[in-house]
Formats: C-alpha cells, sequence, structure tokens
C-alpha cells in the first residue's frame, strides 16, 4: 500500500515508517526539517513542510491510498497547533479524494472529564482533533494511548471506544498498532485505546 506518514521523523514516527517498509507498503514521509541522511532510509519521498500548510500537504498525498499520522502536541501548553494540522490534512485529504486515515492520541479522547494537570491542554488538543475527524466524512480511525514507553514491546491489547486494561504501552507496539489500523476496516470510524 502507498502511505503517507506525518510525523515521520519523531520517536514514535521512525518506528512506524520502518514497521511500514518492512511490511512492504510504499511511505511518502512527511516531517517538518529534512532530517540527517540515513534516518528515514528506504522511503520513496520524504516531503518537509508545517503540517498547516496546504501546499505541502497536498505534495506528501500525491500518489497515496492511505495515511497515519504520528504527529502530536508538543509540550505541556502546545497552542493549536496539532488539531489544525489534523484539520489541514482532513481537509487536503478530502479534495484529493483520499479516504483512509489513521491518527494518533491519547486515553483521554476516550472521555470528557475535565482536564487538568500540566498536560491538560495536549489532551484538549487531542480532543480537538476528534472532534474535526466526526466532522468530516473520511474513514477514520483514532489509535490511543495511556501512556507510552520505552520499554520492551510485548503486542498489544486493542479496545474500542473504551480504555484498555494497562497503564501503558511501548513505542514499538504503538506504532505497530497504528500501522495495523490502516489495515483494519472494523476500525474505522472508532477510537482504538490500545496497552
Amino acid at each position: 500500500m502507498k502511505l503517507a506518514v506525518f510525523g515521520a521523523t519523531g520517536r514514535t514516527g521512525r518506528i512506524l515508517v520502518a514497521q511500514a517498509i518492512e511490511r512492504g507498503h510504499s511511505v511518502t514521509a512527511f516531517v517538518r526539517m529534512r532530517p540527517d541522511a540515513g534516518v528515514l532510509d528506504g522511503v520513496e519521498r520524504v516531503v518537509t513542510g508545517d503540517a498547516r500548510n496546504t501546499d505541502a500537504v497536498d505534495s506528501a498525498l500525491r500518489d497515496v491510498v492511505g495515511v497515519i499520522s504520528a504527529m502530536g502536541p508538543k509540550g505541556p501548553d502546545p497552542g493549536s497547533v496539532y488539531s489544525e494540522a489534523i484539520a489541514t490534512l482532513a481537509r487536503s485529504m478530502t479534495r484529493a479524494g483520499l479516504r483512509r486515515l489513521v491518527i494518533s492520541a491519547n486515553s483521554r479522547v476516550l472521555d470528557d472529564a475535565p482536564l487538568d494537570g500540566p498536560y491538560a491542554a495536549v489532551s484538549q488538543e487531542h480532543r480537538d482533533a476528534l472532534a474535526t475527524l466526526r466532522a468530516c466524512d473520511l474513514d477514520w480511525t483514532v489509535v490511543a494511548a495511556p501512556m507510552l514507553s520505552d520499554a520492551e514491546p510485548t503486542g498489544y491489547e486493542a479496545v474500542l471506544d473504551a480504555r484498555g486494561p494497562g497503564g501503558s504501552i511501548d513505542r514499538r507496539d504503538f506504532a505497530l498498532a497504528l500501522l495495523d489500523a490502516i489495515e483494519q476496516d472494523a476500525w474505522v470510524g472508532h477510537i482504538v485505546d490500545v496497552s
């Protein structure tokens, strides 16, 4: 499958790209800055730009059939960069006639409880991105995790539209769940909590 991966040089994105190539997918990597040599070995194309820029996003969507976003809000007070990027991506996909989109999020998208703590704004950005997807006409899936770790991969358990039993997931297992989601028709229109 020809995939565009947004956030391809992030901690999860790099793993996701490697797994996609290993599985035989052709990958267009969307990144904010051109990576060092060797970071994205095996990708078909690298597109550099701001994910809120329509022209850059449109370029990344050329000749792909599915999109996976491993992007995420940065820092405890990220502003609206992430949710704006997801909105731009959704509009560009609609114009291009693309349907399948998978994005990453944290598990706070599964409830509407008040947000507090140092990363409340991050969770709000994830909720805003989910609201954008619910309002569009794409075949979307949100893959959510309670917390990412760099432990050892053990596989993952997926629960639709409810919290899973674990408190964290290894980043490699989370990347694998994002990649699996692109091929799971039963996950379209759902939040999939993985742990």
